[in-house]
């Protein structure tokens, strides 16, 4: 079958998926889409999210989108990143930095299917700190230098994914296959990038 017949079938299940995993968050941005702040008692407990997580490698949900609130500072947040990985479910998630430490950004650099999105709202401290809160451009660019520290590039200035490499690879790993949602054919994980 041609891909472009797969493609007029539809696919079996959502390509991404977004989750507000918490509505917690260090930070009050004057722009907050989901009125983040204080943590919602009512939070999915981490056995609960490892059970939405199994349900999205059952669907072979391609990746999930994490946002919050700020999704870092939930105590289980690395461990359900880790999780969610080891259960072919790639993730993308967004954070001001505040919990990316230069040991998380080195794993990171080396973890398959995890691509992470630092918020900033102003090229300087006065513009982002104005919308953000005081300190929070230091923290995001802080969070920036630690990810750059975690891969070797020519250009330090600037990440790009032709230039830069993860510094390391657990040595033995390699990098798996993964199924296209369309085609259910193996391609390697580079192929999506």
């Amino acid at each position: 079958m041609k891909l472009v017949e797969h493609f007029e079938r539809g696919l079996d299940a959502p390509v991404c998926l977004t989750w507000e995993l918490t509505y917690a968050c260090n930070l009050e941005c004057a722009h907050c889409l989901s009125s983040s702040g204080r943590r919602d008692p009512r939070e999915l407990t981490t056995e609960q999210c490892e059970a939405v997580i199994d349900e999205l490698q059952a669907m072979q949900v391609f990746y999930v989108n994490i946002g919050g609130g700020e999704p870092t500072v939930r105590p289980d947040f690395w461990h359900l990143v880790e999780y969610a990985v080891a259960h072919d479910v790639g993730v993308k998630f967004s954070t001001n930095g505040v919990r990316l430490t230069p040991d998380r950004a080195r794993w990171l650099a080396g973890t398959d299917y995890v691509d992470v999105q630092i918020s900033l709202d102003g090229a300087t401290p006065e513009v982002n700190d104005r919308v953000r809160g005081e300190g929070s451009y230091a923290m995001a660019i802080q969070a920036l230098e630690n990810l750059a520290a975690g891969f070797r590039c020519q250009d330090q200035r600037r990440l790009h994914p032709r230039k830069c490499r993860p510094a390391r690879r657990p040595q033995g790993a390699r990098r798996p296959l993964r199924r296209h949602p369309a085609t259910d054919q193996a391609t390697p994980e580079r192929a999506w990038r």
